[in-house]
């Protein structure tokens, strides 16, 4: 299990940004594309119709998932497709989460591992993190 400091994290950010302004265009298209396919076979629409929808989603998913593999292998907890990150962490020797969402500046705030976003409190002092060995 990987833990990270939040210097450590916060290194990643610009990464993250960048990977992020790339792939949300298409995190939205296949959210479109869902959309679409529930349309088409609420009215009845068969394969015909269809397949061409689920085969742009399934390649839009594959990108997707490819752009952020990189991430995932580090040991970053991608909790949604379009920007919201976890990284396991350490305060007072209990495992945390540090979370950031997509257009945050840094990593600025964390939450207990079963609190979630809405359980998340500002980072008062880093120092609270313990720091890994690549911090």
């Amino acid at each position: 299990m990987r833990y990270f400091g939040v210097e450590e994290a916060n290194r990643l950010i610009p990464l993250l940004t960048r990977t992020f302004e790339k792939v949300r265009p298409w995190v939205e298209r296949a959210h479109a594309t869902v959309r679409e396919l529930e349309l088409l076979l609420g009215n009845g629409a068969g394969p015909e119709r269809t397949a061409p929808l689920r085969a742009e989603r399934d390649a839009l998913l594959e990108q997707i998932r490819a752009e952020l593999e990189y991430f995932q292998d580090l040991g970053v907890e991608l909790k949604a497709a379009d920007g919201l990150v976890d990284f396991r962490a350490l305060k007072g020797g209990r495992p945390v989460y540090l979370c950031w969402r997509f257009g945050e500046p840094a990593v600025r705030h964390w939450h207990e591992m079963d609190g979630g976003f809405a359980g998340r409190q500002p980072i008062v002092d880093v120092q609270d993190f313990a720091t890994t060995y690549l911090s």
